[in-house]
């Protein structure tokens, strides 16, 4: 194949064809396209297809990953005949930093770039627990050289209401608000002659503003969007991009250690078990169990990840055994497959609990966008015949759960302690258990008499500082309090409204109408 390295697409195209025995009208019942359209991309006639369609071609000559790759990069870029876009000045962003490395999404990386060197809305989708928000970010540092302007990461999942979208993206922007225009005017005066990239993460939840983006994206002609979302927005000029699991191994049976770690979801796996476990060794005695664990999960990242936690205290084998149990016991078979198999791998970690575990663990599902050990203590703990957890079981019993990758702990460098986090998946698990137990209402309750008493510290201290505006490093300090709160405060506020309990909810707007 070397000897089409440096030829246009369409000749490569028409020398990796025949190099594959292929006629047009074979190549085109392979690739799922009309004979004539292979022959006016050979031909040069269409000199720009889409990512997708290079990628079927790619499919249907048997490429490898790193040929895939060539011919997509073949494709000749807007306003150049074969030659990459000039790389802006790197600017600086908000993307997360991942701490771990990312496997087997080489050829979407590709293809994403293709898709945002020109301003348009791009949208991934897909299961939860696919790795889409963990593409996005490696796609957006991918082509942050491409924007003078810098990206800007959003993350929407915290928020309940489509209203706040907005807001909370010029929040993220450093914009403040103002009394003579709304969000909307706000963002289309700042983003109108940017070349900026935003990254929008979980609009699932929040499809309602899908609108709003359109409308922001006609107004701002320079900037491009990346969306992450279940489904897609369904609007205007919006590009899907259904992210894929990653790759399975070829065979269950006897697969050899090279072949196993060769595939994406083997090596992911492997690296997640071994940072649990140091001494996990892949061997020919476990390769089948781990290749066959990665076929009942699907090639799900996430998925793959937690039963990969599992391996410090169950090898490949066992955990292919109380792996085949949970999967036996899905329930909606309405559901994507895919879908169950997340559920029941959530299913089985949930199996592996105490019952005070569970317990807490689905009482955590209440906090949105994080909370800290002592909201966790006041929220989770409720002696009684019903939980019997004491607040001072609270932490070792979260620890646990960390433990256990059902909950995250990040240094929290302004609070000076740990802050705890659900991902988005495993909280929306977490609440299904917690309304089938009964204690949804008690829990969220509890929930808000935390959040209305630190509202109502917050005024207090914000009063006896200065009485109209906070100053100095304690005023300052609760004012990033506040702000790190601020989802679980309009998280307490939907539940009074949901109640209708008017005295409730004014009760904790008015602590916090200085904040606001």
């Amino acid at each position: 194949m070397d000897a089409v390295t440096d030829l246009p697409f369409g000749a490569r195209l028409r020398r990796l064809r025949e190099a594959a025995g292929l006629t047009h009208e074979e190549l085109a019942v392979r690739a799922g396209l009309s004979r004539n359209a292979v022959g006016a991309l050979e031909r040069g006639l269409h000199k720009r297809p889409y990512p997708h369609t290079v990628r079927s071609l790619a499919h249907a000559l048997g490429l490898s990953e790193e040929e895939r790759s060539a011919l997509l990069l073949a494709v000749p870029k807007e306003g150049s005949a074969n030659a990459s876009l000039v790389p802006a000045p790197a600017t600086e962003s908000n993307l997360p930093r991942p701490t771990t490395s990312m496997l087997g999404r080489a050829q979407e990386l590709v293809e994403i770039r293709t898709f945002l060197q020109e301003p348009r809305l791009l949208t991934l989708t897909g299961t939860g627990g696919v790795g889409k928000t963990r593409l996005a970010v490696e796609a957006a540092r991918d082509v942050a050289q491409l924007f003078s302007d810098g990206a800007v990461f959003v993350a929407l999942a915290p928020l309940g209401d489509s209203g706040f979208v907005l807001p909370t993206i010029a929040q993220s922007l450093g914009l403040r608000e103002s009394e003579d225009r709304t969000p909307r005017e706000t963002l289309h005066a700042y983003l109108r002659e940017k070349r900026l990239l935003l990254v929008l993460d979980n609009f699932e939840h929040v499809l309602k503003a899908a609108p709003e983006v359109a409308k922001l994206i006609e107004a701002c002609p320079r900037l491009s969007v990346l969306v992450t979302s279940r489904a897609p927005l369904r609007v205007r000029g919006e590009q899907e991009y259904p992210v894929p699991p990653l790759a399975l191994p070829a065979s269950t049976i006897a697969p050899s250690v090279e072949e196993l770690v060769g595939s994406a979801s083997g090596r992911l796996f492997v690296e997640r078990a071994r940072e649990v476990s140091p001494t996990f060794e892949l061997a020919p005695h476990n390769s089948g169990a781990v290749a066959a664990i990665c076929w009942r999960l699907a090639g799900l990242p996430l998925a793959l990840e937690l039963a990969a936690a599992q391996i410090r205290f169950l090898d490949p084998e066992a955990l292919l055994s109380r792996l085949d149990q949970a999967l036996s016991a899905v329930g909606a078979r309405d559901l994507p497959q895919r879908q169950r198999t997340m559920w029941a791998t959530l299913d089985w970690s949930h199996d592996l609990l105490l019952v005070e575990e569970r317990v807490l663990f689905r009482r955590l599902s209440v906090f949105v966008g994080g909370f800290m050990l002592e909201a966790a203590e006041a929220v989770g703990a409720e002696p009684g015949a019903s939980g019997g957890i004491l607040a001072e079981d609270v932490l070792g019993t979260l620890g646990r759960l960390v433990e256990q990758s059902l909950v995250t702990a990040n240094l929290d460098e302004k609070a000076s302690g740990l802050r705890y986090r659900m991902l988005e998946p495993v909280r929306q698990y977490a609440l299904e258990r917690l309304e089938e137990s009964g204690e949804a209402e008690e829990t969220k309750r509890r929930h808000f008499v935390h959040y209305v008493a630190f509202a109502e510290e917050a005024d207090l201290i914000y009063g006896l500082l200065t009485g109209t505006k906070l100053t100095g490093s304690e005023g300052e300090a609760w004012m990033d309090r506040v702000e790190r709160e601020h989802d679980n405060l309009r998280a307490s506020l939907g539940w009074a409204k949901e109640r209708g309990d008017l005295e409730a909810g004014l009760r904790l707007a008015g602590s916090l109408c200085w904040f606001w």
